[in-house]
Protein backbone atom coordinates (compact mmCIF):
# COMPACT_ATOMS: atom_id res chain seq x y z
CA UNK A 1 0.00 0.00 0.00
CA UNK A 2 1.06 3.71 -0.77
CA UNK A 3 1.89 6.07 1.96
CA UNK A 4 1.05 9.44 1.49
CA UNK A 5 2.23 12.62 2.91
CA UNK A 6 -0.36 14.98 4.54
CA UNK A 7 0.48 17.54 5.80
CA UNK A 8 -1.03 17.96 9.53
CA UNK A 9 -2.99 19.82 11.42
CA UNK A 10 0.11 22.46 12.08
CA UNK A 11 0.05 23.01 8.34
CA UNK A 12 3.07 21.56 7.24
CA UNK A 13 4.71 23.02 4.09
CA UNK A 14 3.75 20.00 0.58
CA UNK A 15 6.62 21.96 -1.57
CA UNK A 16 10.24 21.39 -1.15
CA UNK A 17 12.58 24.56 -2.50
CA UNK A 18 15.36 23.34 -4.87
CA UNK A 19 17.57 23.63 -2.12
CA UNK A 20 16.12 20.94 0.01
CA UNK A 21 16.37 18.86 -3.02
CA UNK A 22 19.52 19.20 -3.37
CA UNK A 23 20.74 18.87 0.42
CA UNK A 24 18.21 15.37 0.10
CA UNK A 25 19.91 14.23 -2.58
CA UNK A 26 23.56 15.56 -1.51
CA UNK A 27 24.04 17.09 -5.06
CA UNK A 28 25.22 20.88 -5.67
CA UNK A 29 22.76 23.43 -6.13
CA UNK A 30 23.68 23.87 -9.69
CA UNK A 31 22.61 20.01 -10.60
CA UNK A 32 19.80 20.47 -8.50
CA UNK A 33 18.06 23.31 -10.59
CA UNK A 34 19.19 21.48 -13.92
CA UNK A 35 16.95 18.06 -12.47
CA UNK A 36 14.21 20.34 -11.06
CA UNK A 37 13.79 22.85 -14.24
CA UNK A 38 14.07 19.35 -16.54
CA UNK A 39 11.38 17.86 -14.59
CA UNK A 40 9.61 21.09 -15.20
CA UNK A 41 9.96 21.37 -19.03
CA UNK A 42 8.84 17.14 -19.00
CA UNK A 43 6.74 16.17 -16.28
CA UNK A 44 8.74 13.92 -15.28
CA UNK A 45 10.12 12.37 -13.17
CA UNK A 46 8.65 14.91 -10.18
CA UNK A 47 5.67 17.34 -10.18
CA UNK A 48 7.43 20.72 -10.36
CA UNK A 49 5.46 24.19 -9.62
CA UNK A 50 7.01 27.34 -11.16
CA UNK A 51 5.78 30.29 -8.89
CA UNK A 52 7.33 33.76 -10.78
CA UNK A 53 10.93 32.99 -10.94
CA UNK A 54 10.59 30.38 -8.31
CA UNK A 55 10.38 26.41 -8.52
CA UNK A 56 8.62 24.23 -6.24
CA UNK A 57 8.87 20.37 -5.70
CA UNK A 58 5.60 18.66 -4.81
CA UNK A 59 7.46 16.54 -1.81
CA UNK A 60 5.19 13.87 -1.86
CA UNK A 61 6.10 13.29 -5.97
CA UNK A 62 10.05 13.67 -5.04
CA UNK A 63 10.44 11.47 -2.19
CA UNK A 64 8.06 8.90 -4.62
CA UNK A 65 10.94 9.25 -7.21
CA UNK A 66 13.97 9.30 -4.63
CA UNK A 67 12.44 5.96 -2.96
CA UNK A 68 11.66 4.30 -6.25
CA UNK A 69 15.50 4.85 -7.48
CA UNK A 70 16.65 3.53 -4.36
CA UNK A 71 14.30 0.74 -4.58
CA UNK A 72 15.55 0.08 -7.69
CA UNK A 73 19.69 0.65 -7.37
Amino acid sequence: MKKTIMPNEQHECVTLRVEDCANILGISLSSAYTLVERAFTDHAPFKVLRLGKSYRIIKQSFFDYVLGEQQGA
